[in-house]
């Protein structure tokens, strides 16, 4: 994914200038940082619902409260 381009076609320019701040405070590309997120998201962690207390995987967690 290239540094310059990339926003328009994926997401919304303040999301794009964001990631890239990110990524470049870490001293990494944009490319190196959203894959590091997508290997984050691939393995699911577990958080506590705030409503009732259950383990619920952090993907689910949204439908859990639904």
């Amino acid at each position: 994914m290239p540094e310059k381009g990339w926003s328009i076609l994926t997401v919304r320019t303040a999301t794009a200038k964001r990631v890239k701040e990110l990524a470049h405070g870490r001293g990494i590309s944009v490319d190196e940082y959203i894959s590091t997120l997508m290997k984050l998201a691939a393995h699911p962690k577990w958080t506590v619902c705030n409503l009732c207390g259950a383990k619920v995987k952090s993907i689910n967690l949204p439908d859990y409260k639904a």
